[in-house]
């Protein structure tokens, strides 16, 4: 596997996404367990609301208290399912701009990739290959999130429709991650939600990140990739950027110094693209390339 700048910045966020939904879910269910236990439910709510700042405005009863807790689960998937979905969106928007610097590698379209529609964005990061379970439950997961932003997340009928065509390899999938099918009761009200659904989301984005990943490797070759290493190294990195842009290009460090540059590069290249294995010679043509 390798790790282009994108592809790290959504492992960064997806670690935190899961620790912030397990911090969330510990939380709840604490809280909720210590309600039904407490003596007197009233000062109970009292020390667990006002444990958080500015809780202490709030003017909630032992009855209100509990049903927050109880709901926590839901109103979270309501959250936290568009965030993940977001983060999975900004690595295909990452891949194409990445891509793009590569005349011929993405097709041309009239608009950034940041204002294309999603399902162009994951068709384009496919690059020619068939759709995967992931990218199934990908197309329904993002008509799920749609009814959340825009649809108050009420069912609608298209989206019972695209969880009865989805095919049954990624139904069983879901089910196995979330532990029950998509479940609502009916259209116009809002599906059963709360942390299985995040959960499988969490995890059928990992899935498809990882895809895009192995797709990637191979769309690019080995002289493109030495290009996207010395990019990100001299992107990322103060020193990078210190030794790539002190003098116009075609000009500057050059004998030993140009070596200590390779030398760094071949540091980043096996941090984060180990398994492409490049040589001196592939990255420093890579960095006389971007400079």
């Amino acid at each position: 596997m390798i790790q282009y700048s994108a592809f790290r910045t959504w492992q960064a966020m997806q670690k935190r996404s899961n620790n912030s939904i397990l911090a969330l879910s510990v939380g709840a269910n604490h809280a909720r367990r210590e309600m039904g236990q407490a003596p007197d439910p009233e000062v109970k709510a009292r020390m667990l609301l006002n444990a958080v700042p500015l809780t202490e405005r709030l003017d909630v009863t032992a009855a209100e208290a509990t049903k927050i807790f109880g709901s926590a689960a839901t109103d979270m998937a309501f959250l936290a399912i568009p965030h993940v979905m977001a983060l999975h969106i900004e690595l295909c928007v990452g891949t194409i701009v990445e891509c793009q610097h590569f005349p011929g590698r993405i097709k041309k379209h009239r608009q950034a990739p940041g204002r294309w529609g999603v399902p162009l964005l994951h068709e384009t990061v496919r690059f020619g290959e068939h759709e995967t379970t992931a990218d199934h439950l990908l197309g329904f997961i993002l008509m799920l999130r749609n009814r959340m932003m825009h649809g108050a997340g009420k069912v609608t009928d298209d989206l019972v429709q695209a969880w009865k065509n989805l095919p049954p390899a990624a139904k069983t999938r879901w089910e196995s991650l979330a532990g029950r099918p998509f479940t609502y009761t009916k259209v116009g009200l809002p599906p059963t939600l709360g942390w299985p659904e995040i959960m499988a989301t969490l995890a059928v984005t990992k899935e498809s990140a990882y895809e895009i990943n192995g797709r990637v490797r191979g769309a690019l070759t080995r002289a493109q990739w030495a290009e996207v290493i010395a990019r990100d190294y001299r992107d990322s990195t103060a020193v990078g950027r210190r030794r790539f842009n002190a003098a116009p290009a075609g000009h500057g460090a050059a004998g030993h110094e140009v070596d200590r540059v390779v030398q760094r590069l071949q540091g980043h290249a096996m941090t984060y693209y180990r398994d492409l294995a490049m040589t001196p010679v592939e990255l420093r043509a890579g960095r006389d390339a971007v400079r």
